[in-house]
This record gives C-alpha cells, sequence and structure tokens, in this order.
C-alpha cells in the first residue's frame, strides 16, 4: 500500500471527469445540436437510448484511461498526465467524428427508407423521437471498437513497436468490421431483411444490438489478450495464424451456444433464433449477449 496513489488517483480521477464532460459538450453541441440533450436525460421522461448513447463514449474514455494507467510509466506524473490528456483529448475529437460518420453512412445506406413507425431513417430521430435503444446500443459497439483500436496504438514509442502499434490499431478495426459482418451472418442470418442495421434502425430491435454488443465485447477482449503475445515484428496484418485462431475460437462459441439452442428447441421448443429476430425479445437479447461474452470469458481463462 502506498499512500502517494491516492495522489495519483485524484489526479487522473479529475482528468477522467472532464474528458467526461467535454464528451458531453461537445455531444451536445456539435454531434446532437439542437436536440434537447438536458430534457432527454433529466426529463420527466427519460430517454434511455440517448443515455446509451453517451455512455458508449464514456466507456471508450474510461477504457482508454485506464489502459494508459495501467501501462508503462513515463518520465514523471506530470508528463504521464500531459501525455493522457492529450490522448483523451484526441480520443474524444475521433469519437464525435465516428458518430457523425455513422449518421453520414445510415443517410446513404437508407437513403428514403422509413422505419417500422413510418419516419425516414436518421441516427438522432431513432435516438430523441423513437426512443430506439438499438440505435444507442450500435453506436456503443462501434464507439468499443474505435477504442479497442486506440488501445493498441503508441504514439510516444514507450514499447519501442510504434508500426507494429499501429498496424495492430488498423488491424483490430479491420477485425470490429468483420465481427459486425458475422454476427449478422451466423446470428441473424444474413439476407437482404436480417442484418444488424436493418434490425437496428429499421425493425428498433434492441435484442439483436444486445447480442452483438456481447460479440463485439468478447472478440475484442480475446484479441487484445492475444496482442500481448506477439513478438518484436508480429502484427495482425502478418499473421495469418492469429486470424484463423480467431476464428476458430468464434467457432468454438458458436458451438456452445448452438448446443444451448438444441437443447432449448429439444425441451421447451424455444427457438432462440426466433426470440432474436423474429419477436425482438429484448429479454433474450440481453442474456444472449451475456452468454456469448460469458463464454469469451471462459475462453480467455483457459488459453491464460
Amino acid at each position: 500500500m502506498n499512500w502517494t496513489d491516492f495522489l495519483t488517483f485524484a489526479a487522473y480521477a479529475a482528468l477522467g471527469l472532464l474528458s467526461l464532460v467535454l464528451w458531453w459538450v461537445i455531444y451536445d453541441l456539435v454531434i446532437t445540436p439542437g436536440q434537447p440533450i438536458m430534457e432527454a436525460v433529466f426529463g420527466r421522461n427519460p430517454n434511455l437510448a440517448v443515455s446509451l448513447d453517451i455512455l458508449g463514449g464514456l466507456l471508450a474514455l474510461g477504457i482508454l484511461n485506464y489502459s494508459i494507467i495501467a501501462g508503462p510509466e513515463l518520465d514523471s506524473l506530470v508528463v504521464d498526465l500531459e501525455a493522457t490528456a492529450l490522448t483523451l483529448l484526441g480520443t474524444i475529437v475521433l469519437l464525435a467524428l465516428l458518430r457523425l460518420g455513422i449518421g453520414a453512412f445510415l443517410r446513404m445506406w437508407f437513403r428514403e427508407s422509413r422505419d417500422a413507425h413510418g419516419h425516414i431513417i436518421t441516427i438522432n430521430n431513432e435516438l430523441f423521437r423513437q426512443r430506439n435503444l438499438a440505435t444507442g446500443l450500435f453506436s456503443t459497439g462501434c464507439y468499443l471498437i474505435l477504442v479497442a483500436g486506440l488501445v493498441e496504438e503508441d504514439l510516444l514509442n514507450i514499447s519501442e513497436y510504434r508500426w507494429e502499434a499501429m498496424f495492430n490499431m488498423l488491424g483490430v478495426w479491420v477485425l470490429g468490421i468483420v465481427i459486425l459482418f458475422l454476427h449478422s451472418w451466423l446470428f441473424l442470418g444474413f439476407g437482404g431483411r436480417n442484418h444488424i442495421l436493418h434490425e437496428c434502425f429499421h425493425d428498433n430491435n434492441p435484442a439483436a444490438a444486445w447480442s452483438m454488443l456481447g460479440l463485439v465485447g468478447g472478440m475484442l477482449l480475446l484479441n487484445n489478450v492475444l496482442l500481448d503475445t506477439l513478438e518484436s515484428g508480429q502484427h495482425m496484418f502478418n499473421l495469418w495464424e492469429l486470424w484463423a485462431f480467431l476464428l476458430a475460437c468464434l467457432a468454438s462459441v458458436m458451438v456452445a451456444r448452438l448446443v444451448l439452442q438444441l437443447v432449448l428447441l429439444g425441451l421447451s421448443g424455444i427457438n432462440l433464433r426466433r426470440e432474436l429476430v423474429d419477436r425482438d425479445n429484448p429479454a433474450w437479447g440481453v442474456l444472449d449477449g451475456g452468454l456469448i461474452f460469458v463464454l469469451f470469458l471462459i475462453l480467455i481463462a483457459v488459453l491464460r
């Protein structure tokens, strides 16, 4: 026990709180200008969808802050705090650009399409008017993919693996996109309708989003553990064995989940895919996401 740890905690906590306040301000003034943020969070009828969207950014900043504190120390606490502040500031900018990019992508993807309630699909409409939980959960998954890549970056070249770190950052982002595709294909049944964008923004289906979030979290955590075992010169773009192993781990989790699905179908007639996609059952969606994440935790513990 070192009493100076409390001083260090106070310094990093203050920096963390300032970054959260800055994220709130940018979210209010830049990402959702003209939208009633205060009313959505503190009004008589609070909007959980908006809170989830904001929470995703807070979690991303918290994860990055943790990774910095837990990483190698620099020359002094002051230098550490300066580097952390600049990193968090840059991350807030990237989070804002990502959120704006998601909105622009949705406008191009859906064009003039309308959601299940007959309204033009835009991300702010889904959040503030439709109170669509799936939208907040989807953006949270994207925030986590972004920060999972940033965790691997080494701008200050502390570990002296700057180029490997950069390739790993890009590799994590590619992996995140692959995960979203695989979730649509393996869990929802890929097709004209049953992909994650349709479920989250057209059908307002939080069940699919919860399931996706569990898969994203589990795969990214597993990949982070595997990247820690790489040697000098190795990174995600010159090590096909890493991708093969990730797919093998995903297949193992899929088999375990399929066994559960078959058991429930045989004993009670419950079709888990139907619960997830056709009934839009958020109760099962939460459990499915949690089940997937727990299976990955068990797999990570075994690998260690």
